[in-house]
């Protein structure tokens, strides 16, 4: 896949941050600064990525998890390529220069201050993925689904082959009737020489003829004509589209899914208290803080979830309303974090300087992704692991807290079972309403 960013944001900048520094000496610091920060980032990634490689023994996860790796050390060797375009005055005006062109053919406006819908980002999550893990889950999803030839396949045609001719206005129509009718007239001669061969199972034979020819009926009559073959088509893209979808599914829940870990008897004690029954909205903890591409994301404590595990250790875990907007409508999720330090996102607003800014970036472009969001909500109940400080001083986030994931999953189990038991009782009270008004 192309790569169209340009050298200033390969290396996590920008050109018109760099333009705002005094002298040339200051901009070649701070360029270089940005590229080192950057690298230390990805390098910090790829660590996590071993860590996993070494914790599973799935095939379909290691061949993923080294992909990913292999994905990272590439973006690094494109930061240093990058770097080397744009470190001083004279490769800068060079650069400069070729960008004004890019401009020009409107080339430069891919990845600048946007961000990628998430439709984008399963279709390029898909395309990442190593073929032999492709084949794996799509044998898993369908083992236990026979499969099914579509019309196409059933008379024996290539469907490029008559979408291709349709479009060069082709009669195909003609060709596709011939085809049923050969089809059938096969189907028969093969009937005869069973039945020939064989007496005793003429019955049996002649039900499959009928079935068959039955099939190959249908299938003509699904694209006899061109507007039919136009409807079939868009069944088939919706039939693939939801293949896709259940691929894009698996591969996420082998990022995402710590179900698994789940144990409820891990919890002797849980106690949830929920602060908006006790506060105004407005007077909760909350911050805005910005992401990489300028997306405003909106964080409010709005309550907690006290838990004791078997080892008698109490603990809590922050409940949190994530509010963004995203395709021009405002959203919010709920998430659980353990160990999130509201103040330490603090920014000056007269400086602009960070109270921790590693931490902030952290939080706002990884820790509160698009991506963790949406799949630790689907399979974690919203639990999105905590923030921690590896021996390098890095942070990284960790999912696999079972203690913490236990929690949350045992909070929803209660509050679902309460919620069904409230219902319960709402019903049987319309009915009692309802026997003593008869």
């Amino acid at each position: 896949m192309e790569d169209k960013r340009n050298a200033y944001e390969i290396v996590g900048t920008n050109k018109v941050a760099i333009d705002r520094k005094k002298d040339e000496l200051e901009k070649d610091d701070f360029i270089k600064e940005k590229a080192l920060e950057t690298i230390k980032r990805i390098s910090r990634k790829i660590e996590i990525e071993k860590q996993k490689l070494e914790a599973t023994s799935s095939l379909s996860e290691k061949i993923l998890i080294n992909r990913e790796i292999e994905k990272l050390e590439k973006e690094i060797e494109n930061i240093q390529k990058a770097y080397e375009r744009i470190f001083d005055k004279e490769h800068r005006e060079k650069y400069n220069a070729f960008l004004e062109i890019v401009d020009k053919s409107k080339e430069t406006m891919l990845y600048r201050n946007s961000s990628k819908s998430q439709e984008n980002e399963e279709k390029n999550l898909l395309d990442e993925v190593p073929d032999e893990v492709l084949v794996e889950i799509k044998n898993r999803i369908g083992k236990n689904k026979p499969k099914k030839k579509n019309a196409y396949e059933i008379l024996k045609i290539s469907k490029g082959r008559c979408d291709d001719r349709t479009r060069k206005s082709e009669n195909i129509d003609e060709f596709l009737l011939q085809r049923k009718e050969g089809l059938i007239e096969f189907a028969k001669v093969e009937y005869e020489k069973k039945v020939n061969a064989d007496k005793k199972n003429e019955f049996a034979a002649k039900q499959k003829l009928k079935l068959e020819v039955r099939t190959i009926e249908g299938a003509y009559r699904e694209i006899a004509t061109k507007e039919k073959r136009a409807i079939y088509n868009q069944k088939l893209a919706e039939i693939e589209r939801k293949e896709q979808k259940a691929i894009e599914d698996e591969i996420f829940k082998i990022k995402y899914d710590r179900s698994g870990n789940y144990e409820p008897s891990s919890i002797v004690t849980l106690k949830y208290q929920d602060f908006t029954k006790e506060n105004d909205r407005s007077k909760l903890p909350a911050i805005i803080i910005s992401r990489e591409n300028g997306q405003e994301i909106l964080i409010q404590k709005v309550g907690r979830i006290g838990y004791e595990d078997s080892f008698g250790v109490k603990d809590e875990i922050g409940e949190y309303e994530i509010t963004r907007i995203i395709k021009g409508e405002e959203t919010t999720d709920k998430v659980y974090i353990p160990g999130l330090n509201i103040l330490e996102l603090g920014v000056d607003e007269k400086t602009g300087v960070f109270q921790n800014e590693a931490y902030y970036k952290f939080i706002a472009n990884e820790m509160l992704s698009e991506e963790a969001i949406r799949e630790c909500s689907k399979y974690n109940n919203g639990y999105l692991g905590e923030p921690l400080k590896d021996n390098n001083g890095n942070y990284f986030r960790y999912l696999d807290g079972r203690e913490e994931l236990s929690a949350v999953m045992k909070f929803y189990e209660e509050r679902d079972k309460e919620q069904g038991k409230h219902e319960t009782e709402q019903e049987n009270q319309l009915k009692n309403e309802g026997d003593e008004r008869e």
